[in-house]
Formats: structure tokens, sequence, C-alpha cells
């Protein structure tokens, strides 16, 4: 080999080994002690790359996931899936770090971390299953969105008649979408038509009887004979006049002319009120109409985003009526819960190394260590808490000494006091006791004695 070949080989290996360095770095390895068992390197490579490749899975769902739920791609969804990416590693790191000692200390780890890769597996393999049966899941959404506008239209049409009144069959007091001013004119027509019938109905038999009596009073002024009714004699006599004045009594109680009044005022009021019905019916298709586009607009169409939970709906839909998509899809789902779990299952399945048991000896010496420098740091500290409480009694006995000597030295002061006082005191009498001998001229002691008593 060339040295220029010598020197192009030595920055590929450099990469290598600080790539393997990397990867063995999201293993949770400790290289000082791997540096011990080199030949170990591969294998915790090999773990690292296995940890990165679920998180990356990981990562690539949440991009999956956050473009189903927002219905398009956005730069920010990379963040976020970056961000899901770096907590699976870091969990995926941390649980492998965990596993470690020997196989009742793995197994007893693999349990708690199936249950663990169970719900993230699941988490992560939902979006990913979407994308795979996309198409299929996407058709079928927009098949059944086409089914339910259509049957929302026919719902709508039917119980939205250009008339404005609904069918007589039931299922409309949720679809109704416009109360009709031409609907209630024509129920107001009704109403109006039903009472010009009977006032009619009343009108006619009330000029029927006058219609009658008045006959009969025009008959009898005339001579006209009528058995039972008139008399025969021409002439205005007291038959006719009774007649007649009974013709008119009828009408007043009948109160013909009010009622044929009334009975004008309703006919008109009814000509008035069909007059616009036609404009009004025609308004109302029009509005109908577009009440109903604007419906319709509202609910989703064919062609419109999909998002994650319609995704789930028809994908459960699908596969109830599909059983080779029901078993296809529950497969890829327990394929990508196993990677999930294969950070885990490899450091299961690897045994236990010359390196695991230089990490448990190297983890146990550190504890004993740590353990023998919390026991020395607790002895000095008791060493110092010892030495405090003596130099404390020490100063509580010097000054109970200090307290005892001034007490002492006050006692003496007071007693050298009391008796400077009681040497004053003889030394006085006894000066008055010479002044009084003096003045009477007797002896020093019986002035003494005499002052005494």
């Amino acid at each position: 080999m060339t040295e220029d070949a010598a020197h192009e080989e030595r920055p590929r290996r450099a990469v290598r080994l600080d790539l393997g360095r990397r990867l063995r770095v999201l293993a949770g390895v400790d290289e000082g002690i791997l540096d011990q068992v080199p030949l170990e390197r591969t294998r915790y490579v090999g773990l690292g790359g296995v940890i990165l490749g679920t998180a990356v899975i990981a990562g690539v769902s949440m991009w999956f996931a956050l473009s189903q739920i927002i219905g398009e791609v956005r730069p920010g969804m990379v963040v976020l899936a970056l961000v899901w990416m770096l907590i699976v590693l870091n969990l995926d790191r941390w649980l492998v770090s965990m596993v470690a000692g020997m196989w009742q200390r793995r197994l007893v780890m693999l349990l708690p971390r199936l249950l663990v890769a169970m719900v993230l597996g699941s988490v992560i393999a939902e979006p990913l299953v979407l994308r795979v049966f996309e198409t299929a899941v996407v058709q079928h959404v927009a098949d059944e969105r086409e089914a339910a506008r259509s049957a929302e239209k026919a719902l709508l049409t039917r119980c939205n008649p250009a008339t404005g009144t609904p069918p007589a069959g039931g299922g409309c007091e949720k679809a109704r979408l416009l109360v009709s001013s031409a609907a209630a004119d024509e129920a107001e027509i009704a109403d109006l038509e039903k009472d010009a019938a009977r006032l009619q109905k009343q009108v006619d038999g009330a000029r029927s009887e006058y219609r009658r009596l008045s006959g009969q009073a025009r008959d009898e002024c005339v001579g006209k004979k009528i058995i039972g009714v008139t008399s025969g004699k021409r002439g205005v006599g007291p038959l006719c006049r009774r007649l007649e004045a009974a013709a008119r009594t009828a009408r007043s109680l009948s109160d013909l002319d009010g009622n044929e009044k009334r009975l004008r005022e309703l006919r008109s009021r009814i000509s008035e009120l069909r007059a616009p019905l036609a404009s009004k019916r025609s308004d109302l298709g029009r509005r109908t109409q577009a009440a109903i586009d604007a419906r319709l607009a509202a609910m989703p169409s064919g062609d419109a985003p999909v998002g994650i939970l319609e995704r789930m709906r028809a994908l459960h839909e699908i596969a109830a009526e599909n059983s080779y998509l029901l078993v296809a899809s529950w497969l890829l789902r327990l394929f990508l819960v196993l990677v999930d779990c294969l950070p885990v299952l490899v450091k299961l399945l690897g045994g236990t190394t010359t390196y695991d048991r230089m990490v448990e000896h190297a983890n146990r010496m550190r504890e004993r260590v740590h353990e023998k420098r919390i026991q020395l740091d607790a002895d000095a500290r008791v060493g110092e808490l010892e030495l405090e409480a003596y130099a404390r009694a020490e100063e509580r006995r010097k000054r109970r000494q200090l307290i005892e000597l001034d007490g002492k030295a006050a006692d003496a002061e007071a007693r050298a006091h009391r008796e400077e006082l009681m040497n004053r005191r003889a030394e006085e009498l006894n000066r008055r006791s010479k002044d009084r001998n003096r003045i009477n001229g007797s002896h020093p002691d019986v002035g003494v004695a005499g002052a005494f008593r």
C-alpha cells in the first residue's frame, strides 16, 4: 500500500470508528469499560443501529399521522416528527440500558417492556397501516360521502317541496329548511273558504226564507189564491201587511244584509291572498334550492381531505367485510410492534456478555465506593459535631466558673464593705464615749460600756 492510500484509509477508518461510537452512544454503552473488551463493539454498534431504526420508523409514523390529521404537509410537522423520534429513541435507550445482569433480571424487565412496546407499537403502527392501505381507505370514504350526500339531497328535496307543504309521511322533522309564507297564506285561505262556505249556507237559507215570505205577501197583495196561505183578495189588506211584516222580520232576524256584506268581504280577502301565491311559490322554490345546495356544500365532498379518525373507521369497516385485508392489517400491526420491541429483544437474545458482567462488577464497585464515601463523610460530620459539642460544653464550663468567681468577688466585697462600716461605727462610738467621759470626768471604759448599753 502506498503512502497516499494509507492516508486515505486512515480518514475512512476514523469516520467508521466515529460512526460506530455514535451508534454505541445510542445503546447507552460505557466506552471506558467497552475498551477493555473491544471484540464486543460490533454487537453494541448493531444494537445502537436497531434503536436508531426504531426511532426513525416512529418519526416517519408521526409524519404520516400529522399529515392525515391536518390534511396537508406543513414545515412545522418536521419539528414534531423529530421530537417524537427523539422521545422514542431516548425511551428505547433507557430501556436497553436498564436490561442488564443475569437472565432472571432480564426476564423481569422484559414483561413491562413488552407492555410498553404494545402501546407504543400500536401508536406507531396505526398511521403506517393507514398509509399502506390508503388507496382503499380513501376510496371507501369517498364512496360513503357521495352516498351520504345523495341520501341527504333526496331527503331535503322530499321534505321541502316547491309548494311549501311537507309530505304526509314522517322523517322530515329535522329536514325542514324554510317556512313558506305561501303555505301560511294557503292555510289562511283554507280557513277563510271554510268560513265563507258556512256563511254562504246561512245566507242561502235566510235568502230562501225571505223570498218565500215576500212571495206569499206579493201573492196576497195581487189577489192570487193559495189554499191555506192567501185569501185570494186583491189589495193591501191586513193579511198582505202581515205577510210583508213577517218577511221583513225574517230578513232582520237572520241578519241577511250583514251576512251578505261579510260574505263579500271574505271573498275579497280570499282574492287578495290568492293573487301573490304564484310568485311566492316561485320564490320559495328558488330559496329552497339555495338552502339545499348550502346544506350539501357543508357536507364533505368525495375529494375533500380525509382525517385520521375517518381513515381508522373506514379501515375497520373494510376489514370487517374483507377477511384478507383484516389479516394483512393485523399482521402489519404485529410486525411494527415487533420492530418496536427489537432493541430489548436483541439485548435479551444476546445473552449475558463479558461487558454486561463488567458493567455489573463496576456498578457494584461504584456502589461500594459510594457507600464508603458516604460513611467517611458521615464519620467526619459526626466528629465535627462531637468537637462542636465539646467546645460548647467547655465554653459553658468557663462561663460557669466566671460566674462563680464574680459571685465570690461580690461576696468578699460585700463583707469588706460591711466590716468597714462596722469599724467606722465602732470608731464613732469610741469617739463619742471619749467625748462624754471628758465631759463627765469618768473613766473611758465606763463610758464605752454605758454607750453599748
